[in-house]
């Protein structure tokens, strides 16, 4: 399973006879091959999680697959291959060349939109999207929601084993740690990709240095590109 983080919340995640696209809005895309099958899943419309420029990659790949939120939806062209999705629903998706059936389900946002528990190809993913502990420099009780909300949102799947898990690391939060720490505590996943950070890569990797952390450090990955190789614990990266 190899992972590529384009930027911000975008990534790409090449399974064994499928690949899924996560809320791309800008950055180049891997060289992925045009044969194989793409399934694109956008969270919602803010313009940092999508661009319109999604509906032009039925151009460049054989079979192409949209599971987006009911507003993208809205804005999809005529003759698109779509799943509209809304929160606390499950949805299947088939793909000509993967043998088994992708199946999603949905979680509602504190901001907008959904996250993603997506199970192809024998892997589990969880995408979060804009659901997050929203710690902002504002009244405590409204921080406090923000973590109830979260954290009850996520037991809908707290009796998933999750392989990958996308959550948001966003710096400009007074606590930026605090969803991925919610989200292992709940749920957890072999590994997990912070996102939500773009261009300030570097203050989001110095939120990793969390004391609280520690326990999951061994399952967290920051790398633009890996590939990662499943062992006794979880999953090792390989960098590429």
């Amino acid at each position: 399973m190899r992972i590529t983080h384009i930027y911000h919340s975008g990534f790409v995640v090449e399974l064994e006879s499928c690949n899924l696209l996560f809320d791309w809005y800008t950055g180049k895309l891997p060289a992925l091959s045009a044969d194989v099958p793409l399934a694109v899943f956008v969270s919602h419309e803010h313009s940092d999680h999508y661009n319109p420029a999604i509906w032009g990659l039925r151009k460049r790949f054989s079979e192409v697959h949209y599971v987006v939120d009911e507003d993208v939806a809205a804005k999809a062209p005529k003759g698109v291959d779509l799943v509209s999705v809304v929160p606390h629903q499950s949805y299947e998706v088939t793909l000509a060349k993967v043998p088994e059936t992708i199946r999603i389900s949905t979680l509602e946002s504190n901001d907008e939109g959904v996250a993603f528990l997506v199970e192809a190809c024998k892997k589990t993913l969880f995408f979060s999207g804009d659901l997050n502990v929203w710690w902002w420099d504002r009244p405590q009780d409204l921080n406090d929601a923000s973590d109830k909300f979260f954290r009850g949102e996520l037991a809908r799947i707290a009796d998933k084993k999750v392989d990958v898990a996308f959550v948001p690391l966003d710096p400009r939060l007074v606590d930026p740690a605090a969803g991925i720490i919610a989200y292992m505590e709940v749920v957890g996943a072999r590994a997990l990709f912070p996102m939500h950070y773009a261009d300030n890569k570097t203050s989001a990797h110095a939120c990793l240095t969390d004391p609280r952390l520690k326990p999951y450090a061994s399952h967290i990955h920051f790398e633009d590109v890996c590939e990662l190789v499943k062992c006794r614990s979880g999953y090792v990266s390989n960098p590429v």
